[in-house]
């Protein structure tokens, strides 16, 4: 059976070759280490699903992902020159191109479902409704508004960062979940879905924002500091080291409970945790 990966390439083959397939090409295959292909992947695991009946939904989502990475680190937003060790995509490609890239990855992500062979056409219209509630204007894209609105405010609370977390982290691990959830047929467990989607991404956005100081440039593959630099709203804005190493063994023990008390296999999405817990 093929590799997601080897998936990706062959879809790759079906544009035109340009600067703007080179950039997006060059963003999605930077070392990225898949967690929403995976969590994806882990609730088709947990009902002995084939994995490639999800490799067009988990290259929707890491297309989504990355374009939203590529705009991130632009001038205009987080003006970041590095993102996994490498040159961020405008700097390798230029600004004008890391645009057009990112505006790619996401139309595309479109068309990727609507080609799915293994969806029906229910299947097809509610994964694109989950695609364009969780990425858009009231998921991810609010989070990324909420996260440069409170740059440099000192008023802001720590309802604020949740919010943050939520929307611009933990809504695209949701949204990885419920995909998963439709093509497994498993929409009585959505508020599951929902409840860990959010957990998971509280505890993944909280320690990156403790990798941000306690991580080399080499570990992060982006410049240590780079959040205080831009005076990012983050844990770290609230809490000190230990009490966010309390809050990382809270979560955890949390989200452990929660798939504890589901009544079908989560053992591949307690994997999932282990990994970014450990990671």
């Amino acid at each position: 059976m093929r590799s997601f990966e080897v998936f990706i390439n062959e879809y790759f083959q079906n544009f035109y070759s340009s600067s703007i397939k080179d950039a997006a090409y060059y963003s999605l295959m930077a070392g990225g280490k898949r967690f929403r292909p995976q969590l994806l992947f882990a609730v088709l695991d947990g009902f002995n699903l084939p994995r490639e009946n999800g490799f067009h939904s988990a290259l929707a989502i890491e297309m989504i992902h990355t374009y939203s990475l590529i705009h991130d680190d632009l001038p205009c937003m987080d003006n970041d020159d590095y993102r996994r060790g490498k040159p961020s995509c405008h700097k390798a490609y230029g600004e004008n191109t890391a645009v057009l890239a990112g505006d790619a990855l996401l139309t595309e992500s479109f068309k990727v479902i609507c080609a799915d062979p293994h969806l029906t056409s229910k299947q097809k219209i509610a994964i694109v409704a989950k695609m364009s509630q969780y990425a858009g204007i009231n998921g991810m894209i609010y989070g990324q508004y909420l996260d440069l609105k409170y740059e440099n405010d000192q008023t802001a609370d720590v309802v604020v960062l949740q919010d943050i977390d939520y929307y611009k982290t933990a809504c695209l691990f949701i949204l990885a979940l419920e995909m998963g959830m439709v093509i497994a047929h498993d929409e009585a467990n959505r508020e599951f879905y929902r409840s860990f989607g959010a957990k998971l991404g509280s505890l993944f956005q909280i320690q990156d924002d403790l990798f941000d100081i306690i991580k080399s440039s080499e570990e992060t593959g982006k410049p240590q500091g780079s959040d205080l630099k831009n005076n990012k709203l983050t844990a770290l804005s609230f809490y000190d080291r230990d009490t966010i190493d309390r809050l990382l063994k809270k979560t955890i023990a949390e989200i452990v409970e929660l798939l504890n008390s589901q009544k079908f296999d989560t053992s591949f999405l307690l994997k999932i945790v282990e990994k970014i817990k450990d990671r």
